[in-house]
């Protein structure tokens, strides 16, 4: 039950950081019908869900890809995807020792550090337009990074 909280927690904290970069109140309240499908339900596609309501909120919402809003959505994101995934397999009543909850922290905590300096790295790339022999090469290493993907499967 302690992690459906946590959830619901996390969800409020995302409607919080929504409804300050502008949501308005019939989209507030989809989000809130997916919250409380996603609290009553972790295993249906609601915390998915959730998770692309905001991104795409965010995505049209004005203002710098970095700022404070996206940032705190990143950790609380991952929290509603990394407990709603703990509640399928937890039994509503069941009792969870902390020490089995370390391994899924380390996890999450190692995601969050990685996020983190890929925000910083991006935050000290220059904007502006990017010059066209490097878009070039950035779109051959994608498809060549999805040619030997394709190829290992």
């Amino acid at each position: 039950m302690l992690i459906r909280i946590v959830t619901a927690v996390a969800c409020l904290a995302i409607g919080v950081v929504l409804r300050a970069n502008g949501l308005g109140l019939v989209q507030l309240a989809i989000f809130a019908a997916l919250v409380v499908i996603t609290v009553l339900m972790p295993a249906s596609a609601a915390p998915a869900l959730v998770i692309a309501f905001a991104a795409v909120v965010m995505t049209f919402a004005d203002g710098n890809p970095l700022r404070i809003g996206v940032l705190v959505l990143i950790p609380l994101l991952h929290l509603v995807h990394v407990t709603s995934a703990l509640a399928v397999v937890i039994p509503r009543k069941a009792g969870v020792e902390m020490s089995a909850l370390r391994a899924p922290a380390r996890r999450f905590a190692a995601v969050q550090a990685v996020a983190l300096a890929l925000a910083g790295i991006a935050a000290l790339l220059p904007s502006g337009p990017t010059p066209v022999p490097l878009e070039v090469a950035g779109l051959a290493s994608a498809a060549l990074v999805a040619a030997l993907v394709a190829l290992r499967i």
